[in-house]
């Protein structure tokens, strides 16, 4: 047999889909621990040696987009000031500037380079919105709480969406502030919807289609009612402020839209009740309820576990 015969034939995998997977591998695994800032930085640097700037940035660009926004949030630590250090923010710069990214990586983009003191001109940038990317809205108000979803498209195809879904809680000492963030992963959009939004019901209600405005102008009033109620926001919710500023505050206002800052919205994380120790203590304890005749009311935690798991056995 020849060597040619013994040779084995090596897949002909193309860099910059080399990189893609890589990047997947390392900045998207949810059962593997988060890798440190360093371990990232070290990863991305050796799979995109050799690489054209352009093709780096567009393949870093869309691979952070479709991260779950934990890490996006992680990433955005330090990934601006590395693309500085490899001389790659004139090719952000100039993909950006005219107009050449798709527009789900567009607004991320002038993220990057504002956060690197660099600032582009283009007809876009003051209007970059989600309005591109805004997939679907969904509520469900019984009066007693509320849960809003907010989906995003996750990925250049536009056939994956991931999202956000709040919970709000009307009854005392909430007032109408979020109490839960969840964030969704990135799924088909009809895949995602069945598993986390078709199930949601609340006193013979299911969560409807809202516009984004609407979602958004939700939102934002409970955001007033955390400050009003001087309780924190949700250590989850302060973890991915700028995919909450990106997906949802920069959608349209209505008329009477709440406004809200990121500095705003940093101090809400910072100062006022735990979240956690007031869920902790209606999980435990128990929690106080308004009637429908408007007087509070203590219920026992025990009391409640079980009228739960009652109405799980009957389900069942």
């Amino acid at each position: 047999m020849s060597k040619r015969q013994k040779k084995t034939s090596q897949p002909n995998i193309a860099p910059a889909a080399l990189l893609r997977l890589r990047l997947e591998r390392l900045w998207h695994a949810p059962a593997l621990p988060p890798p440190t800032g360093e371990a990232l930085e070290a990863g991305l640097q050796a799979a995109s040696a050799g690489l054209k700037p352009e093709t780096m940035v567009g393949v870093v660009l869309s691979v952070f987009a479709a991260a779950p926004p934990e890490r996006q949030a992680a990433l955005e630590r330090w990934l601006p000031e590395w693309l500085a250090r490899q001389n790659t923010l004139g090719t952000l710069e100039a993909l950006a500037g005219k107009g050449q990214l798709p527009a789900a990586l567009q607004p991320i983009a002038l993220r990057w380079l504002a956060a690197t003191g660099q600032a582009v001109a283009t007809p876009s940038a003051s209007t970059a919105s989600t309005a591109s990317t805004f997939h679907s809205a969904y509520a469900l108000d019984d009066e007693y709480q509320a849960a809003v979803c907010v989906l995003w498209y996750s990925n250049l195809h536009r056939d994956r969406v991931r999202g956000f879904q709040f919970l709000i809680d009307y009854n005392p000492p909430w007032e109408g502030a979020i109490k839960e963030l969840m964030a969704l992963p990135s799924k088909p959009p009809q895949t995602l919807i069945r598993r986390f939004v078709a199930p949601i019901r609340g006193n013979g209600k299911v969560m409807a289609p809202v516009s984004g405005p609407e979602a958004k102008r939700k939102l934002l009033r409970a955001l007033k009612a955390n400050r009003a109620e001087n309780i924190r926001l949700p250590a989850e919710l302060s973890r991915v402020r700028d995919q909450f500023f990106e997906h949802i505050v920069s959608l349209p206002d209505l008329r009477d839209t709440p406004r809200i800052t990121p500095d705003q919205f940093d101090a809400l994380g910072r100062t006022g009740q735990s979240v956690e120790a007031l869920r902790h203590f209606e999980q435990t304890v128990g929690r106080r309820v308004r009637l429908d005749n408007g007087q509070e009311a203590f219920m026992d935690a025990s009391l409640i576990n079980w009228a739960l798991d009652e109405l799980d056995d009957e389900e069942a």
